[in-house]
């Protein structure tokens, strides 16, 4: 498989901004990169905690028409 290739892009950031993300940054030991990353995933495909809820309720309603399905049965005649 051919690696994917990267694109450049830039920021342009007030100095006030730059030096508060680079402490920040630097108190999370992660880098722009990594974070720009983290941020940008997130913001396509959504947080992983709200496909785990999604998944979760999934899985909650299944089980639910499991086990009502032969009481909706039943009504339905």
């Amino acid at each position: 498989m051919t690696p994917a290739k990267e694109k450049m892009m830039s920021v342009r950031l007030t100095s006030d901004l730059h030096q508060r993300l680079k402490i920040r940054l630097a108190s999370e030991g992660t880098n722009f990169q990594t974070k720009v990353e983290e941020l940008i995933l997130a913001y396509l495909d959504g947080p992983e905690t709200d496909r785990a809820e999604i998944s979760r309720q999934v899985s909650l309603a299944r089980e639910l028409m499991r086990r009502y399905a032969p009481a909706m049965r039943e009504l339905a005649r």
